[in-house]
């Protein structure tokens, strides 16, 4: 369904309708206002006309008064003069007054006919007038009462057009107040029937759509802004009551989504918490295929790893198959089975079976399987293993399924990586502690019996030719050195049991040299200054091991009275053993060093945890062993 709302014209909007009446009443009454201002303007040019025309009549008689008084020229001559401008100026008018006579042609020419009077008539008999010697013969002929009758029908004619002006400025006014009356009205109308009743109208429909009525349209009017609005709403309306209408199937789908993914996070979490276990391979294989199994409803399912370089899947757990199944023996190989078949393949193969003439069946065929899907695991994007499904009929699992037992067959491919590298770990260490062994061995018991061996040749050799005192000194040699192996036996016993915490580490150097003096009656001293970090375990272990090889050395080759042992914990960890006894040969120390495997071990105990070890000369004689533990190596725990 199309929800796109048209847009209407522009010249038949409501905004336009609304603005163009606007304009029409605007020009009317700016019309009108003109008229009334032009007509204001008249009646106040007319009113000053009335006024100077009617002094005219006041002029005319003062000329005629000062002529039979018989008053000086020039007095005469300045009201004629007076007389002739205010004429003068009423033809011509004067706009800044404003003043001028009405533009008609009766009272131009009536204007006219006082002007031509007055210079054809009066202007002459006043100039006899004032050359004869009696003026009084002359002024009775001035006939001054008909120029004034003239002046007055130009008043009169003036105040006709004024009062027909009165007239139309009132038209004016009260058309101007007829035109805001209606103008109003009309407005009103307007906005009833444009704006208002489209509103309410909406209003109505809204609701009726908020109290449920979700049928409810309202009507489409012309085609303005509320005729797009009732549109619109119209197909919110109709929008709403197809949603409205398929809300429960929608809920339902969602529902069932929300379920679907609720499910997989906890097959993904209940499967990888179960990796996380501690199992074997054959227990974590079986454990991960019998939760599969209940997730997707499979009949069966296997978990074979790849042997490479044999060609062979080997299989290590399986559920459900039967026996002729499981003891099949072209299912071990790579190219014979569909499971070998989709190792190459970058994702997982589904199968199903159809029963088609003259095609060879697989196995898990004939065993009644109608489908498989065959999965992946991987470590490292490197292909581990594979684990199949069986299906008893043509199941299809749907991607989102195949996607989340593909993470599941990754978290198994991580967890056996796991089990491999536990493993290679175990047999690393059991292999280096077996070559420290050796060397312990070599180092202490296998010396003394090859010296034991050589006396005993001797001893044999002395009691055949009878040497008793000779035989005698051989046998207490023996007798030191299987002393000398039994305490280099019990040594290398409590080195193979030793375990140190942190808080037990100068107790056990303590241990240590107590146990050094009551076998070898040498006095120690021993000293433990500075407060930096303490040593972690596999540190603590090293350095006693070392101090135990150094004691070692001092008790067979030294010769010592005294072993002064200095411990330095600051930045640097620092192990100092010094000795008084007879000291070494650096040269000859440096040719057998190869062959000293005591040295040796205590090289490589102190690489171990990163550490140098350094062995000179005493100052004063005797031997220093030094060892540094750098800061950089050290970290809080």
């Amino acid at each position: 369904m199309d929800y796109t709302i048209a847009t209407p014209v522009a010249s038949r909007s409501l905004s336009g309708k609304l603005l163009g009446l606007t304009i029409i009443w605007l020009l009317l009454a700016m019309t009108s206002i003109g008229y009334t201002l032009v007509l204001s303007w008249k009646l106040e040019g007319g009113a000053a006309a009335i006024n100077d025309a009617g002094s005219l009549r006041m002029r005319s008689y003062r000329v005629a008064l000062l002529v039979s008084e018989g008053s000086s020229p020039a007095s005469i001559a300045r009201e004629e003069a007076l007389f002739s401008d205010t004429m003068s100026r009423l033809q011509r008018g004067d706009p800044a007054r404003p003043l001028f006579l009405p533009d008609n042609h009766e009272v131009r020419e009536q204007a006219a006919r006082i002007v031509d009077h007055w210079q054809q008539q009066i202007l002459p008999m006043m100039a006899r007038a004032q050359s004869a010697q009696n003026s009084s013969n002359i002024l009775p002929a001035l006939n001054m009462n008909d120029f004034v009758n003239h002046i007055d029908l130009l008043v009169r004619l003036i105040e006709e057009d004024n009062a027909r002006n009165t007239t139309l400025l009132r038209l004016f006014q009260m058309a101007l107040m007829a035109m805001a009356i209606i103008g109003a009205f009309t407005m009103m109308y307007l906005m009833f029937l444009l704006i208002i009743r489209p509103l309410n109208a909406l209003g109505e429909g809204i609701v009726q759509i908020r109290d449920g009525e979700l049928s409810a349209r309202v009507p489409v009017v012309g085609d303005d802004e509320f005729a797009v609005l009732s549109a619109g709403f119209n197909q919110m309306a109709g929008r709403l009551q197809e949603l409205y209408a398929t809300m429960e199937d929608k809920v339902r789908d969602k529902t069932r989504s929300l379920d679907d993914k609720n499910r997989q996070l906890t097959a993904l979490y209940g499967v990888t918490a179960f990796l996380h276990q501690s199992h074997d391979l054959h227990q974590m294989c079986a454990g991960f295929i019998e939760r599969l199994v209940q997730l997707n409803r499979a009949d069966a399912a296997s978990v074979r790893l790849i042997d490479s370089k044999r060609g062979r899947l080997e299989a290590v757990a399986q559920i459900g198959l039967p026996d002729e199944l499981i003891h099949a023996h072209d299912c071990a190989h790579i190219d014979s089975c569909y499971c070998g078949a989709a190792i190459d393949q970058p994702t997982a193969v589904i199968r199903l079976f159809r029963e088609l003439p003259q095609q060879e069946q697989k196995h898990c065929e004939r065993a009644g399987f109608r489908g498989v899907s065959i999965f992946h695991i991987r470590a490292n994007q490197q292909n581990v293993g594979i684990f199949t499904l069986y299906f008893r009929d043509q199941t299809a699992l749907p991607p989102q399924e195949q996607f989340l037992i593909e993470t599941l067959g990754n978290h198994l491919g991580v967890a056996i990586e796991n089990l491999r590298l536990a493993a290679r770990d175990r047999q690393f260490a059991v292999s280096e502690e077996r070559n420290l062994m050796a060397q312990g061995l070599h180092d202490s018991i296998a010396q003394s019996l090859s010296f034991l061996n050589l006396q005993v040749q001797m001893l044999e050799s002395e009691l055949g030719d009878h040497e008793s005192e000779q035989a005698r000194e051989n046998l207490a040699f023996i007798k030191a050195g299987v002393q000398e192996c039994y305490e280099d036996v019990r040594e290398l016993l409590l080195n193979f049991r030793t375990r140190i915490s942190k808080q037990d580490f100068p107790a056990a150097v303590s241990t240590l040299l107590q146990r050094f003096e009551q076998q070898s009656r040498v006095l120690t001293q021993y000293q433990l200054h500075g407060n930096g970090l303490p040593l972690n375990p596999e540190q603590q272990l090293q350095v006693i091991f070392i101090l135990q090889e150094a004691l070692s050395n001092v008790r067979k080759h030294a010769q010592a009275q005294r072993v002064d042992i200095d411990i330095s914990n600051h930045d640097d960890f620092v192990l100092r053993i010094s000795d008084d006894g007879c000291g070494f040969d650096e040269a000859l120390l440096a040719a057998r060093q190869a062959r000293h495997v005591g040295l040796s071990i205590m090289q490589e105990r102190a690489a171990r945890i990163h550490a140098t070890i350094r062995i000179e000369a005493g100052a004063g004689g005797g031997t220093v062993v030094t060892l540094t533990l750098p800061h950089s190596e050290r970290q809080a725990t």
